[in-house]
């Protein structure tokens, strides 16, 4: 499992305040301390096709496919993520530190880590792309649908060399046994784990606090009974006003209430967000699991297909099926590639959504 760290470095910000935060997207609240199944992460993505942050992240990212080398990726994460790790700084560090705000520490690190390992996948389907456009080309011109294997030798010997090339590709996306996606979406499932505990704990606070309370308020209100019948002549409205003074304060959320209640919105709002990027995590396993197993079974096919050397019956062959699978490749690349940038939507949405809640309930806190 992918060790689940703070990340110690800070990515340098530009103009915090010229990026404004996106909108909140329509979570549906949540109720005790599991996450509401009414959670829809279609929805979610698709509301977030049409916002302005998805065409912002979408133009980044084709920047990076252009000038990888203009670029490094710490610059352009500065772009994408917002808010940035800067200003997540500055917020926490008004924060009076305890286990609450680790966890939301842990929520920044993980999301920020995650829209790293998204730059990653998106550069490995920038190689996949320039590595074997060369062979999708030649694949175009080649006579595959001729009946007859007719290939003149330039094209025999060139088929033949992009066909070992490919066979011989490092595959630029994680295997399924590696600890890169499959580890992010552990350490995800172990933050949702401990919020959901936090958040049953300070259910159970505000529980007890309000028992004390009320209980408290009857006992006074006992002890006021029990001075009117030992003898201590008062009014009725009198007595009736008194116990109403002292019942009053039971409703109203005393100041370790309000602080409780502050803590639980900031939990709530980190899990819903660990939730929906946990969840998202396992879309993005599940499509590059996919295009490595592509890769990879193209490779043998070609080792297969080509172990009689250059042989023009063999090569029209393989290139045949390769034309054929290319055709669900390219769709699973642009699926993944889309998908990263509803991520990096989502990624900004949930860190929003919490940075408000911070400081919506920063002063019932103070």
């Amino acid at each position: 499992m992918l060790h689940c760290l703070r990340s110690s470095q800070a990515a340098t910000a530009e103009n915090n305040h010229s990026h404004p935060l996106p909108s909140n997207g329509n979570i549906t609240s949540r109720s005790g301390s599991q996450a509401s199944p009414s959670v829809n992460l279609t929805n979610e993505y698709a509301s977030a096709l049409q916002t302005s942050s998805y065409s912002e992240i979408r133009v980044y990212l084709d920047i990076e496919t252009e000038g990888s080398d203009e670029i490094t990726q710490e610059q352009l994460l500065t772009q994408v993520l917002r808010p940035n790790r800067e200003f997540v700084e500055k917020v926490l560090q008004r924060v009076e530190s305890s286990f609450v705000t680790d966890l939301l520490w842990s929520f920044f690190d993980h999301s920020e880590n995650k829209a790293r390992m998204c730059l990653d996948l998106t550069q490995a389907i920038r190689r996949v792309r320039t590595l074997i456009a060369p062979l999708q080309d030649l694949l175009l011109v080649l006579p595959l649908d001729s009946e007859t294997d007719a290939l003149s030798s330039p094209q025999r010997k060139r088929a033949f060399d992009l066909l070992l090339n490919y066979e011989r590709l490092e595959n630029p996306f994680p295997d399924p046994g590696s600890r890169n996606v499959r580890g992010m979406r552990h350490c995800f499932s172990d933050l949702n784990d401990q919020l959901n505990s936090r958040i049953n704990q300070s259910y159970s606070r505000i529980r007890l606090i309000r028992r004390v309370t009320v209980g408290s308020v009857i006992c006074l209100i006992c002890t006021a009974v029990g001075v009117v019948i030992a003898g201590v002549v008062i009014a009725r409205h009198a007595l009736v006003a008194l116990a109403a003074t002292m019942f009053f304060p039971a409703f109203i959320p005393s100041k370790k209430e309000k602080k409780e209640r502050a803590l639980l919105a900031q939990l709530e709002a980190a899990q819903r967000g660990s939730y929906v990027l946990h969840e998202d995590i396992i879309t993005i396993e599940r499509l590059v699991n996919h295009l490595y197993s592509e890769i990879e079974g193209n490779k043998r096919f070609i080792s297969s297909g080509l172990w009689r050397g250059n042989d023009t019956h063999s090569i029209l062959e393989v290139s045949r099926q390769l034309r054929r699978n290319n055709i669900y490749f390219q769709k699973q690349l642009t699926d993944l590639e889309e998908h990263l940038c509803l991520s990096f939507a989502a990624i900004n949405r949930a860190r929003s959504n919490l940075i408000q809640a911070i400081n919506l309930h920063q002063d019932d806190r103070s």
